[in-house]
C-alpha cells in the first residue's frame, strides 16, 4: 500500500486520516477520498499529502491544526516553522506528474 491509515477522535467521533507515503500514494489517496474531505500540504516544498475524511462534518481549527502538524513527522529534514496550506479535495486538481496537483481556494497555516 502507498499510503498510511491513521484515525483520529474529535468531539467523540472517528475520522480517517490517510497520509501518502510517495507520489503514486498521494494520488491515490486523493482519488478515493470525499470531495469534501480536507488535503494539507507543506507550502511550496515537496512532501507527503495528508487527508483528513471529515464526512462533510466541520472540524475544529485545533483539530485542523494538529492534523497540519503530522507533515513534519514525515519529512523530518524540514524547519519547524514551515507553512502548511490545506483546502477541500474538490479543490484540488491532479497533474499529468504523478503526485503533482494544482490546489485553489488555500488556507495557510503558520507554524
Amino acid at each position: 500500500m502507498n499510503y498510511i491509515i491513521e484515525k483520529i477522535n474529535i468531539n467523540d467521533k472517528e475520522y480517517d486520516i490517510f497520509i501518502g507515503k510517495n507520489a503514486k500514494g498521494n494520488d491515490e489517496i486523493i482519488k478515493k477520498s470525499h470531495k469534501d474531505s480536507l488535503w494539507f500540504h507543506f507550502n511550496n516544498i515537496s512532501s507527503a499529502h495528508i487527508i483528513l475524511d471529515n464526512k462533510g462534518d466541520i472540524i475544529p481549527k485545533r483539530y485542523i491544526n494538529q492534523i497540519a502538524a503530522k507533515l513534519f513527522d514525515y519529512k523530518k529534514s524540514i524547519s519547524k516553522n514551515t507553512n502548511v496550506i490545506y483546502t477541500e479535495i474538490k479543490h484540488i486538481q491532479l497533474t499529468n506528474i504523478l503526485g503533482t496537483v494544482i490546489p485553489k481556494h488555500t488556507k495557510i497555516i503558520k507554524f
